[in-house]
């Protein structure tokens, strides 16, 4: 049978059946939406066609906004049926084939007609959105535009994958950002994913936009994300997609209240490990700084040379005159340092440290003390904050004292 024929069967005979995938708030603690996801019928005699397959053959013969609308009916129709979405219903998620949106069919109203006839109101769905796809910006943003005035929810999908355009996030105003399952893959042992992801959180939240992490396949990577700041989950640790009479709530309920429950427990112990760590830089801190008040210039480098070689947290040492200028070597941990370059290596006496945060925080700004927020150091590669202090000498000068402390994982 010849591939036209094939997907004009398929359409015109709506051979696509709907699986839906829930989408879990651990701060709700429990099932937010549903993402809808077609799959192709079976077709006697012949393979059976995957997703990806059947977009492939509606894009060689020019079927696409046929089947994208097929899909979205069929969507919106089973949704709507499922005896089990007692009120107030989950948000129904469906996905926008946006390679249409280049085609013109901006303002045909063809998507607010097929909500409505499914019995549903715009603020139910949420239309996801690969913008990447997408060629003509100014089309994509009267979409958006469109029908975010009409009430839906729009969501932008894979965000963080190689494509996406971060310019757009500003440009569309989302109202959810669903972050790539590639940046979410083994997050949980990749410092790298952990700060895009922070990142990309950060622009969400100051954008006004809810953050739901893709493709959760393990107990590590959603806690991981929960820590960073997402607020929705999709993936296969919480469930498949499934068939519409195969959804049951109440069988996700044990792991979401599992995930819920070790979300709080690590936020509070966040709490109490940084108040711990910010006590004992405090107490080492003053003493050091109290010791080098009354020494000579000449016994700096020794007193911070013991101070680290007797204080494993330590990460390393330094001093800074109040204009800046190093003064001292920068002491650290025997076999700390990494592999030396002009870029990623201690600083040396001399160097000039004026234009950093924390030195201008002090001498300007009037603080007694700064502490910097977690970074990885260009010594050697650990996570560490840099505490620095102000030294007031007993002639009335003033020095810069600067520990940077490992942090804990």
């Amino acid at each position: 049978m010849p591939a036209t024929s094939e997907l004009n069967t398929l359409i015109q005979d709506e051979n696509l059946g709907i699986h839906y995938q829930p989408i879990v708030s651990l701060k709700q603690n429990g099932v937010v939406g549903l993402e809808a996801l077609a799959r192709p019928g079976s077709r006697p005699g012949l393979p059976q066609l995957n997703v990806l397959q059947m977009f492939e053959m509606a894009r060689q013969e020019g079927r696409l906004l046929d089947l994208d609308r097929l899909c979205r009916r069929k969507a919106l129709g089973t949704f709507n049926a499922m005896p089990q979405l007692e009120p107030p219903k989950p948000l129904l998620f469906i996905n926008i084939e946006a390679s249409v949106i280049d085609q013109g069919v901006v303002g045909s109203g063809s998507i607010a007609q097929a909500v409505e006839a499914a019995g549903l109101k715009p603020c139910d769905v949420v239309l996801e959105i690969n913008e990447s796809r997408v060629i003509d910006t100014a089309a994509l943003r009267r979409f958006v535009d469109h029908h975010r005035d009409l009430a839906f929810l729009i969501a932008l999908d894979d965000l963080g994958a190689g494509e996406s355009n971060l310019p757009r996030v500003a440009t569309l105003r989302p109202h959810i950002l669903k972050l790539d399952r590639s940046l979410v893959q083994d997050i949980d042992t990749d410092y790298f994913k952990q700060e895009t992801f922070k990142s990309l959180v950060g622009l969400g939240h100051r954008t006004g936009c809810v953050i739901l992490a893709e493709g959760v396949e393990s107990q590590a990577e959603v806690d991981t994300c929960a820590a960073l700041g997402a607020e929705l989950f999709q993936g296969f640790f919480f469930s498949r997609p499934l068939a519409p009479e195969k959804v049951d709530f109440e069988a996700l309920a044990p792991a979401v209240n599992a995930a819920a429950r070790r979300l709080r427990e690590t936020a509070v112990a966040a709490i109490h490990d940084r108040r711990s760590q910010a006590q004992k830089m405090r107490r080492l801190s003053d003493a050091i700084r109290g010791t080098l008040t009354f020494a000579d210039a000449a016994q700096y480098d020794g007193l911070l040379a013991g101070l680290v070689l007797s204080e494993t947290d330590l990460e390393c040492a330094y001093m800074l005159d109040r204009e800046g200028v190093q003064i001292t070597a920068t002491h650290t941990q025997a076999g700390a340092q990494g592999q030396a370059n002009r870029l990623f290596a201690p600083s040396p006496k001399g160097s000039d440290h004026s234009h950093k945060v924390y030195f201008y925080s002090l001498i300007d700004g009037g603080l007694e003390r700064y502490t910097t927020e977690l970074y990885l150091s260009r010594l050697s590669g650990n996570h560490c904050r840099t505490v620095a202090s102000l030294v007031h000498r007993r002639d009335g000068t003033k020095l810069v004292l600067c520990l940077d402390m490992k942090a804990n994982s």
